[in-house]
Parts: C-alpha cells; structure tokens; sequence
C-alpha cells in the first residue's frame, strides 16, 4: 500500500459490487478506515457490516463528509450526488481502476485475466498460497467455499487478483505475473469489435512489470494475437495440453464423479506431479494447469500444491449445488457466454450421465446476447430440456431487440425449447415438468439462481402438507421414547410415526428422504438406547407385520415382514411344525431389528438361516439381497455397519420340518431361562456387550464383581453379568454409567476392551 494512504478515510461509493467489496475488506485489513453506501441492502453489505464497515443504503451528499479519499465502481454515473458532493468539497475521487495500484504497491501481484475461467483460476491459486503457508493477499469476484471470503490483505509478498476486462480496469494493475486463461469477445457495450477486445488485453500484458513473466494457454487460438506485445513486456510461458506447452496435462482421465485427475508436467524443471481435483468440468483443468504453472514459475512445491487443489471445492455461482429435494438437483452457474454455457453443459453431463439435463438460461444485457445471438443459438446441444427467461437488463435499456426476437431465433434453433416471460413464470413451469432425477442447470448472472430453490420450496411445502394431512392420526410430537423403548428411558423425539404395514413403512420413509429430515427407523427399541435429551428429528417405529408360510415336502419357506415381533415368527414356525429357530424364542424385538444386528443365542444366529432381504435403499429403489450380499459377521451386519444404506422390509427363510412336541418342549426351556435373566415387569435391552475373542462378556463383567452393581434406577443383572435392567422412571445416564465402569473395570482388570453390541442414539 502506498504509505499517502495510511491514515485516510476512504468513502467507496457502490462499496457492495462484486468489484468494490473485498477493496473495502482489503483496505480495513490494512488498517484505513473504510466505509460506503450501496442501493440496497445485500448479502454482501450484511457481510461487511459484520466486518466492520459501515455501508449507508442510498447514496446522499451528506455521507462523504469527513471522507478523505472517494473510490467508486463503474456503474457510479457523475449525476451521483455523493460523486458530486466529493467534487464541491475536493474530496479526491478514484474510480477502481485508478485506486488498485494504490493498494497493491510494494507487493508481487499475479494478476489473472480472461473471458472464461479468471475467478475460479483466482480462487484456486489463492487457495493453493494460503494453504502452502505464503500468507497472500487476494481479490475475487466471487466467495471460494473453501476460503470462506472473497478478500484478503495478507501478509506476505504475493498479492492475487482477479483482472476484470470490463470498463477496462484490468489497466490499473501492474503485475509481476500476467495470466491469461482465455479469450472470446464479450462486453460489446464496452468494445463493440473483437479488434477492440483484443487489444485491450494487449494493453494489459503491455503494463506487465520489468522482468516480469506473461503465462498464456497455448490452446487458445485467439492468443497468439497476443504472444509478440506480450514478449516485449517480459518472459513469455505457456500452458495447455499441446506438446510445445512449458506446463501440460497428461494422462487425462475422468473419474466417476465428473471431476478429472492427470499429471502436471512442469517441462522447464522436466518435474511431474499427480492432480485429482474435486471440482467438475474439463474446463477446471485449464483453470488448475494456470494455477499450477504460477506456482512453478514462483518455486513453490508443487505436490503441497497439487494435494491443496484436492481439496478446493470450487466458488459460489459457479457450478454450484443450492437446492435438492426428491432426487431434484439444482445447479448455480454464473456462465453467460455461450462458450460457458457449452462447457458448464458438458461438466453436467460428465458428472450426471443418464440424469435428464434442463438447462435453465437467463440470458445476460441485451448488446450480449444479441451480438453473440449465433453462438447462443449453438449453445444448448447438451440439455435435454431448455427454458429460456426473459433477458436481464443489467446496467442496460431495450433499444432494437430484445426477448421478442430472442425466441425467434432460439426457438427455430430448438423448436422445443420453452420460454418464460418472467421469472414467475420460469417457476410455474418448473413446478408443473420436473420430475424425480432431473438437474437443473440455472445459466445466469442476474437473478435466476433464485428460480430453483423457490420450485423446490414450493413442491416440498405441498408435499408436507399432504404427508401430514394422510398421516394425521399417526404423526405424534415431542413424545418421550422412555415409552417404546424396552430400557424404558429416553427423552422425547421431536416427531414419531408408527408404520402398521410396509407400504406405509416405504411411504414414510420416501418422504423424509426427499425431505432430507433425519429420521431413524426403528423396530422394537431392544438395542437402542437414547439419551435422556431425547431424539431431534424423526422417529418411524415400525410395526409392519406379516408373516407368509409356504410349505414344501421338506417344510416349509417363511416371509415375514420387518416389524414382525420375533416372538411370533418364532411361534408361527413352531406351530407349523419347523424346527430350527427355537434358539431364538424369547429375544426382544423386531424380525428386521434381529436381522440388522445378526441376533444370535446358544451357539445359533440370524445370518444362518436367512436365505434372503427385500431392502429399500435410500435411493429410492427396492431391491432383494441374497445372504451372501449382506455381510453377516457377529451380531453385526452390512446394515448396521452402515454399508448398505435403507430400511428392511422383509426377509425370507427356510425350516424344515421337526417334532412339534420336541421343540415346543425346546423353547419352553429356553423362556424360562430368559426369565431368571430378564424379570417381568423391568427394562432391558439384552446382551449389552459384544462376547470378546476366546471369552464371554458377562463372565468378565461377574469376575470383576459387577453383578448386583446400581447407579439410580439401573442395575446389572444379578443372574448375568452382561445384562443391564432398568426399573421405571430410569434415566438413560443411569444405564450409560453402568455401561461405562463395566468397560473401565474389565479394561483395567483383564486388559480387555469391551465393545457394545447396542447402539446409542442421541
């Protein structure tokens, strides 16, 4: 920063722009006093606000008094009255591109232009500095998720900026490193030729310092109009996937996940290292490869380089996710020329074959969307679906063509593209065609990335209201689950259902999947233990219960659904006469809750007799795994280790047939048995500890002289070391202490870790 500035009060009229508001975070950063006024309130005034910079809503004469400096954006016409107060009181004014030098001397500014990518190449080089430890200032025309801010004034000696073309105020800088990503025309209000766009950033590279290196991308062919006035201002590099390039890609590959990995080959070291980036889009590499070739050309590592680009996710408006709902995706993308769009079409369509594509096109200015109307026209070929708004105006008026004109020429290109003469509009047709699958990609640097999220607001709402509407009677709020659970505690959960048959099971859990709620189904609440704050969110209890016997000569195949009570299908097999599921007569609970933790008792367990599961996967689909498929282990499952993701529905299995005197003599042995362990009339949740290796829990737990152990309304068994019973009004804190001085005492005593075979949910 010049030193003049230190001590001054700086005004920033327009201070909440994309252009103007991280100069106000950079200068306060420093230390100037800063402040400003805007049209309107924003989120980005809101967010300077909390920075600390006062910004007045409406520009007033009276708000510059005590100013020492004006700086004001291009937008600020002189009829303003606060540019007009500045003048009469000679308060000096700068517009941005006469201040930035201010601001940026005495630092090594890479500067980043071009048509197509500067922000995200900005970003992604800013990111790589900060997270290799430079400390680096920055200017951004948009947020990075990852960095969280669009400004910094840093520490060290790297300062990087987003070269902005329009109202030329890429001039005002001076870089030590001149980067351009690519060009096209574009801007026609301000250079109405492509002659006069070229040579504005022939202008730009002019300014590069002495010794100073320009970086171009060596498959742009617009570019080589700008290699000989580039050479005169410095050290000439390029990048690009071309064997001639100083900095390459090789090895492209693109992943599952829409986003590419390849080699950056840096050809002036002859060094090589490995990217996998986590943004979508061919054209990201180009943006990563600039990224890469400044951070060589200024010696920094360049595998801490490519291991910080893994993980930038990318910046607000630029191929952004801002709203999802019943498998409905939409997708923010600030791309207003037609080359953006054809490239954010095709990052959509690598990162979601088979998904039906809309493409949602606000288009941008008149002067740009009619000078560039033939490109537009051939811009669409990767959606499946097009819906066109009306043109957003920006800093223009209508003069010879405009919305009218646009759907003659859009609408002989893709006769079936749809047309929406307000935003309004644009949503009742949403609302009316999406369907579960689609993707929208909103095209737009006005305000159509407010479309989608409002379609989705509006469907979710409708939807919630027929939900609630069918389900009235079952739907109960703030309920303890103290009442449901067999511990008999837990405080309350903020919704609970009950699921009488799997249709309303599925049904349930459909809609709080589209909803993106958290819910948790349940069967018979015999291996959950929730605290004593209860549950946030939602609980579906399921009482889906059917049981079907089939017999065979041999005997006979049972499908039973989830929320069967063990207990009956045990029974229903005995009464039919099948042997071979005795061992389980009398374990609490659901069918579906015994196939979740692989239940198991006398030597005998689930996964055994289990031929195969009808799941309902969170993506909606239902399919039917066979044992193999399920990953049965000791009272665990790929269910309950979260491998398979959904909710069971049923499960089929074969017995055969038995002596019905024989295992009914069987089973009231084993009821009797239970009783001494489990007491009418109390809680418990069953064993609470898996069995070790070569050991058994409870005996551990009895040598360590826990049996008979209390805490408040909780007590371990005194006829099984590895069972907890509760009396009424227990507090799960009451059980979770039992459970933790078991593990300390058998870990201190026997060098044992004992491991829950319940889950605890909070």
């Amino acid at each position: 920063m010049r030193t003049d500035l230190i001590g001054k009060r700086v005004y920033i009229i327009g201070i909440g722009g994309t252009g103007m508001s991280p100069i106000a975070l950079v200068l306060k950063e420093m230390g100037l006093s800063v402040s400003g006024s805007d049209r309107a309130v924003s989120d980005t005034v809101r967010s300077l606000e909390k920075h600390g910079i006062p910004v007045h809503i409406g520009h007033a004469a009276e708000n510059v008094a005590g100013a020492d400096l004006i700086v004001y954006s291009s937008a600020i016409g002189k009829e303003n009255p606060e540019l007009a107060e500045a003048e009469k009181r000679e308060i000096p004014a700068q517009k941005r591109v006469d201040f930035l030098d201010s601001i940026l001397s005495g630092r090594e500014v890479i500067a980043i232009a071009g048509t197509h990518g500067k922000t995200t190449t900005t970003s992604m080089l800013a990111w790589i500095l900060k997270s290799l430890g430079t400390a680096p200032g920055f200017i951004i025309g948009s947020t990075p998720k990852d960095l969280g801010k669009n400004a910094e004034a840093g520490t060290g000696p790297l300062f990087v900026i987003e070269a902005d073309e329009y109202d030329r105020m890429f001039l005002g800088l001076h870089p030590a490193v001149a980067v351009v990503t690519k060009i096209e025309h574009d801007h026609p209000d301000c250079y109405p030729t492509e002659t006069d766009y070229i040579t504005v950033f022939n202008q730009f590279l002019e300014n590069t310092r002495e010794n100073g290196c320009v970086l171009l991308n060596a498959d742009d062919p617009k570019q080589v109009l700008l290699t000989g006035t580039a050479a005169g201002a410095g050290t000439v590099l390029h990048f690009g996937l071309v064997a001639s390039a100083d900095f390459r890609a090789e090895n492209l590959n693109l992943m599952t996940d829409g986003c590419y990995e390849f080699d950056f080959a840096d050809n002036q070291s002859r060094s090589s290292v490995h990217v996998q980036m986590a943004v979508n889009g061919r054209h990201n590499v180009y943006n990563a490869l600039a990224a890469l070739s400044v951070c060589a050309i200024e010696d920094l590592d360049l595998e801490q380089a490519a291991g910080a680009l893994k993980d930038f996710h990318g910046i607000e408006r630029r191929f952004e996710r801002i709203a999802e709902w019943n498998d409905i995706l939409i997708i923010d993308d600030y791309a207003h020329h037609p080359t953006e769009i054809k490239t954010t079409l095709a990052a959509a369509r690598d990162a979601f074959p088979g998904r039906r594509i809309w493409a949602l096109w606000q288009p941008h200015t008149f002067s740009r969307t009619q000078t560039l109307l033939n490109d537009f026209c051939h811009a669409f070929s990767d959606c499946d679906r097009l819906l066109v708004t009306d043109i957003y105006a920006s800093r223009e008026k209508q003069k010879d063509f405009g919305f009218a004109e646009l759907k003659t020429a859009i609408g002989t290109a893709y006769p079936e593209a749809i047309f929406a003469g307000s935003n309004r509009e644009a949503e009742a047709i949403l609302k009316n065609e999406l369907r579960p699958g689609d993707v929208v990609i909103t095209l737009s640097a006005g305000d159509a990335n407010r479309i989608g999220p409002a379609v989705l607001a509006e469907l979710k709402t409708e939807a919630t209201a027929a939900f609630h509407q069918k389900y009235a009677d079952l739907i109960r709020r703030d309920v303890p689950l103290s009442t449901y659970s067999k511990a008999l505690c837990g405080g309350p959960a903020k919704e609970l259902l009950i699921a009488e048959t799997v249709e309303a099971l599925i049904d349930m859990t459909r809609f709080y999947q589209k909803q993106g709620a958290r819910f948790q189904v349940c069967g018979g609440l015999t291996n959950l233990l929730f605290s004593d704050a209860g549950f946030d969110g939602v609980i579906i209890l399921n009482r889906a219960a059917g049981i079907r016997v089939e017999k065979t000569m041999e005997g006979a195949a049972i499908t039973a659904d989830s929320g069967t009570p063990l207990i009956e299908v045990v029974k229903t097999c005995a009464e039919t006469g099948l042997e071979g599921y005795e061992w389980a007569y009398g374990i609490p609970g659901t069918f579906g809750g015994a196939i979740y933790g692989n239940a198991g008792a006398f030597g005998s367990e689930t996964a055994n007799i289990i031929a195969s599961v009808k799941f309902l996967r969170n993506n909606d689909e239902i399919i039917v795994l066979k044992n193999e498929d399920i990953g049965f282990s000791y009272r665990s499952s790929g269910f309950k280790r979260h491998e398979l993701h959904g909710t069971i529905l049923s499960a089929t299995f074969s017995l055969r047939n038995g002596d019905p005197a024989a295992v009914k003599e069987k089973m009231e042995q084993i009821i009797a048995k239970r009783r001494t362990v489990h007491p009418e009339g109390m809680g418990s949740l069953g064993s609470v500890f898996r069995n070790p290796p070569e050991e058994y829990a409870g005996k551990l737990i009895t040598n360590c002289g826990l049996r008979g152990k209390r805490i408040g309304k909780a007590f371990i068994s005194l006829n099984h070391g590895n069972t907890i019973i509760t009396e009424p009004g227990v507090a799960s804190a009451d059980y979770l202490a039992l459970v933790r001085l078991a593990q300390k005492e058998v870990k201190v005593r026997f060098g044992i870790d004992l491991i829950p075979e319940i889950e605890i949910l909070s």
